[in-house]
């Protein structure tokens, strides 16, 4: 996929006022949203996973339109049908099927097995549950992103978790759909790290959904093919265009921008990585597209 040329690059100082409002404060008002979800959900107005899919689904529906109204890279809009039906089948098997069942099978499941015999209230009871919530959200977010910043990093050395993890890679374009491009294995190691250590530890059930409403947030914005500006968020949380670096392909494309919804861990690491320009392209080279439908290519990608 080419880069932009300097014709197609947006003079953002001739947007329409509404486009620079959007630009600006579409990000920080839905992580505003997050907040007042994860309130509600500390407050038990409403059940947390009814939270969740309606902050999930506001945000997807904007950054959909954002796409459609203020592109980032209007050439990344042109998705092959049959690459765009990879992805609408591999989120709806996520959402509705596999993040569920490891969510509440398999952790739950690993859980027992460990320790709730001997700790009925569940986990070992290491995590300082009489801080004030927002103080336990924020250490819970600061474990949770150490061990999938690392699963993630090893995921990138080669071998047979890098086949599996090289599906979510493999796009030369970067859109909100294919955000959710993910083998359910590399689901699985990626909770595994980070929200069963925070059950084994013991951290409440609360914030363990406020966490997972904040990740939500990101997770949605962190492929979206919008112009929309992420100056200051961006040394914190892991935002669109820090993350087009982390998928960017050919000779020098930088190992960096490991953290899944924080970049605490890239900064104390070493692969932080904001040069304030765009990758030239994205995507792996020489990796087979999507042959065959989803479920042929996550059979070829976990075979590797």
């Amino acid at each position: 996929m080419p880069p932009l040329s300097l014709s197609a690059t947006i003079d953002h100082h001739y947007q329409p006022l509404h486009q620079r409002v959007l630009r600006f404060g579409l990000f920080p008002a839905f992580l505003t949203l997050a907040a007042a979800g994860s309130a509600a959900i500390h407050l038990a107005i409403l059940p947390p996973m009814a939270i969740q899919m309606g902050v999930f689904l506001l945000a997807a529906i904007a950054v959909a339109l954002a796409e459609r109204y203020l592109p980032h890279n209007a050439q990344w809009r042109d998705v092959p049908p049959a690459e765009r039906r990879v992805d609408v089948m591999s989120w709806a098997a996520l959402m509705m099927v596999f993040d569920p069942l490891v969510k509440g099978g398999l952790l739950p499941l690993l859980l027992s097995l460990t320790v709730t015999a001997a700790h009925p209230q569940g986990g070992l009871g290491w995590f300082p549950t009489h801080w004030p919530v927002a103080v336990q959200l924020a250490l819970a977010a600061v474990i949770a992103e150490f061990g999938q910043y690392w699963m993630h990093r090893l995921a990138h050395r080669g071998g047979w978790m890098w086949r599996v993890h090289g599906m979510h890679h493999s796009p030369e374009r970067i859109y909100l759909l294919n955000g959710f491009r993910v083998n359910p294995i590399n689901l699985a190691w990626h909770q595994l790290a980070g929200l069963f250590v925070l059950m084994l530890i013991g951290v409440p059930g609360e914030v363990l959904q406020m966490l997972i409403l904040a990740n939500m947030v990101v997770t949605v914005f962190q492929h979206a093919n919008a112009d929309l500006d992420y100056t200051g968020w961006n040394r914190l949380f892991s935002t669109a265009d820090l993350h087009r670096w982390h998928h960017a392909a050919g000779p020098g494309a930088p190992h960096a921008n490991f953290g899944s919804t924080l970049f605490l861990w890239d900064q104390v690491f070493g692969t932080y990585h904001r040069p304030g320009r765009e990758p030239e392209r994205v995507g792996i080279d020489g990796y087979d597209a999507p042959r065959g439908g989803y479920f042929a290519w996550l059979v070829r990608t976990t075979r590797g």
